[in-house]
């Protein structure tokens, strides 16, 4: 009696940025067999979904009782078209860091060739960066987050360009800053880049081994590594597995999917 073939169910929507139809084609590839629906998980199942809220949260769960695997996709961590390209993030369980992964070498992350700026040490302003509240129940931003934490360390509030779309590019909102502050915005790790250093509240998040927890706000500016740069060594590692480019080059995986194979 030949052995049942592994199932999976991708949740993600059906519009072009979601690769719905990518994500299924290379589940395919690797011997899933994909279904519209999976009422009876078990450990051989996987679970792909966008983000980690509403029915994707309730099916998450669902899956993980039984020991399925869950897939949480989203846009990539330093913004879906950062480097011209189209950018995905990966992760088992959750996504902003708290999930798990494959971490790997620096070697990808330095292919990449990314312009790191060196800690700015002047500057006027501490940039409070909002966030649309939306997310996974536990690890998205609270109600009111920014607003609060203004009234706690003061600075100024930049609010987010998906609810206010008329705001300045963020190269243009960090000319003077001093200080980036975050509950775990992609654009912080993005001023990280800028050399702005950054303290972030959401425990776990990704770019914590870069930054300093806000509860340290005030103390020491900058993380430093034995190389006297901003701990990269660990955090590009995780960065460059995390994130994936529709235009970076592919595994030897001809059917244009969205699988990468690690080694």
């Amino acid at each position: 009696m030949s052995k049942p073939k592994p199932r999976a169910l991708v949740l993600t929507k059906d519009g072009l940025h979601y690769r719905r139809a990518v994500f299924i084609n290379g589940l395919k590839t690797i011997g899933f067999e994909t279904k519209d629906h999976i009422s009876d998980p078990g450990p051989q199942d996987v679970l792909v979904i966008w983000n980690r809220n509403f029915r994707g949260a309730e099916d998450a769960e669902r899956f993980e009782r039984h020991g399925a695997r869950v897939i949480v996709a989203e846009n990539g961590y330093m913004g879906k078209g950062w480097l011209g390209g189209n950018w995905y993030s990966l992760a088992f369980g959750h996504h902003a860091g708290v999930g798990h992964w494959n971490v790997g070498g620096p070697e990808r992350w330095d292919n990449l060739k990314v312009d790191l700026k060196p800690w700015r040490m002047n500057g006027t302003e501490n940039i409070i960066l909002g966030q649309r509240g939306i997310g996974e129940r536990g690890l998205k931003s609270p109600e009111g987050w920014a607003e609060a934490t203004q009234a706690r360390l003061g600075g100024r509030v930049r609010k987010h360009p998906g609810r206010n779309g008329n705001v300045a590019t963020l190269e243009e909102d960090l000319t003077h800053a001093t200080s980036v502050v975050t509950w775990a915005s992609s654009a912080a790790l993005q001023a990280l880049l800028h050399g702005v250093p950054v303290w972030y509240e959401m425990p776990g998040w990704i770019g914590a081994a870069a930054a300093r927890p806000i509860a340290e706000f005030g103390g020491s500016r900058c993380v430093t590594t034995p190389h006297g740069w901003r701990c990269f060594a660990g955090w590009r590692g995780q960065c460059g597995r995390l994130t994936r480019s529709t235009t970076a080059p592919r595994s030897n995986n001809s059917s244009g999917t969205a699988h990468e194979r690690s080694h």
